[in-house]
């Protein structure tokens, strides 16, 4: 059960890594994780209001910047608790929120890796953990510019974040759908053929046909495919 696991959470992570980040050099590199903990929620959930990712960790555990920036704020909130918004520079904004404390303050260059807060559970949170949130642009109280930060953290480190139920949402995430019975599906792309879906998934081109009972390796643009089971 343990090797089945930890292959899936390879699978997930060379997906995430391979995700759709685009742009310049340093917009494409992928970024350090906040802190070390174990990811307990995803972008997206609660009716798509959670607008990045959960970290739990035990109080007091350091918290450093993903990417190089400047601290464009600095301050207690009554939701984010003791909050860090830096504007990255490559364009994005991060905020670090439900901090225990916080060790920089406005108007300080900051510099990937740097220790600039501690975890902790202060605003609207019901346990100890990270709130990280990622925005394409400059943060807005609508969070209109919010992306998944997932596929920008090292997919490296990913497996070591999951834990029981939350492969499954991370699976749903990625490959966009799940049956009943814990089956992965996706669905064919234009000009998708079965070798690359197998090696796209890790697995081979005659597994992939008798998950689907493909006599050939023909396949067609919109046709759902069972991937992992």
């Amino acid at each position: 059960m343990k090797a089945r696991i930890f292959g899936i959470v390879t699978i997930v992570a060379f997906i995430v890594g391979s995700g759709s980040v685009q742009g310049n050099a340093e917009e494409a590199e992928q970024w350090i994780w906040p802190t070390e903990g174990i990811l307990t929620d995803l972008f997206g959930t609660r009716h798509a209001k959670h607008y990045g990712i959960d970290i739990a960790a035990p109080i007091g555990t350091n918290v450093e910047t993903v990417a190089d920036g400047k601290v464009t704020k600095s301050y207690p909130s009554s939701t984010y608790g003791n909050v860090v918004f830096i504007k990255q520079n490559n364009g994005y904004e991060a905020v670090y929120a439900h901090l225990h404390k916080r060790l920089v303050k406005q108007g300080d260059t900051v510099r990937k890796g740097q220790i600039i807060g501690e975890v902790g559970s202060t605003g609207r949170s019901s346990g100890s953990h990270l709130h990280f949130e990622v925005h394409k642009g400059n943060w807005n109280e609508h969070k209109t510019n919010a992306v998944d930060p997932l596929p920008l953290l090292d997919e490296e480190k990913l497996y070591a974040y999951l834990r029981g139920g939350v492969i499954r949402e991370v699976f749903q995430s990625v490959y966009g759908e799940t049956t009943n019975d814990g089956k992965v599906k996706t669905t064919v792309q234009k000009g998708d053929t079965l070798s690359n879906i197998a090696e796209k998934y890790g697995v081979s081109v005659s597994t992939l046909q008798a998950w689907n009972n493909l006599d050939e390796t023909t396949i067609y643009a919109g046709e759902k495919l069972i991937v992992q089971q």
